[in-house]
């Protein structure tokens, strides 16, 4: 079967379909397997389409970051916004509680971060990034000792995600996740 690659009339349309292509293979087969021929086969663009968008394999995985940090954060908001409890709102929605139906970013977002745990030019350059996107929902707003360790959990469980780690039995992860859920909530006031 020969499909002929999309024309570069629709600029946008091809770069989300280049962007979607690479988290699909991101997550998929890993940062390992992540090569400009799979990401353009898989969105169905010449190579040289997917290189007039992103002229290298570093340009294409920092647009992705880009756009996955910009969906993450407006998840964030989202839920900060239809959480009715002021105390913890950040801390419950970077956790990912309160999401119903969410969007595939996170899961692309622990395989990005991955990347950046082998690859310290990435690191350098993402890891202010992020600190900042997350820092303007105001994760760090009030941040009490509590709120902290469930954020490090949510963190801790994302890695044990990405590396694989069949650890924990579905009991014990709803355990945590109640847990996590319990130290976002507004200590008990003084009587």
């Amino acid at each position: 079967m020969n499909r002929k690659p999309k024309r570069v009339n629709k600029p946008d349309v091809v770069k989300n379909d280049l962007l979607n292509a690479a988290g699909r293979i991101l997550v998929t087969n890993g940062i390992q397997a992540f090569t400009l021929e799979l990401v353009a086969k898989e969105a169905n663009v010449s190579k040289g389409g997917l290189l007039h968008h992103f002229p290298n394999k570093k340009a294409l995985l920092d647009g992705l970051f880009m756009r996955e940090m910009d969906l993450f954060k407006q998840e964030i908001l989202a839920s900060m916004q239809k959480d009715p409890i002021e105390f913890g709102r950040a801390a419950r929605a970077y956790i990912g509680l309160n999401q119903v139906g969410t969007h595939e970013t996170p899961v692309i977002i622990r395989h990005l971060l991955a990347a950046m745990l082998i690859d310290p030019q990435l690191s350098q350059e993402w890891i202010q990034h992020y600190w900042s996107v997350i820092r303007s929902v105001g994760l760090f707003d009030g941040m009490t000792p509590a709120l902290l360790l469930a954020c490090m959990a949510a963190d801790g469980l994302s890695l044990w995600d990405i590396l694989e780690a069949d650890i924990l039995d579905q009991n014990t992860r709803d355990n945590l996740q109640n847990l996590m859920a319990q130290l976002t909530q507004p200590p008990e006031k003084a009587r």
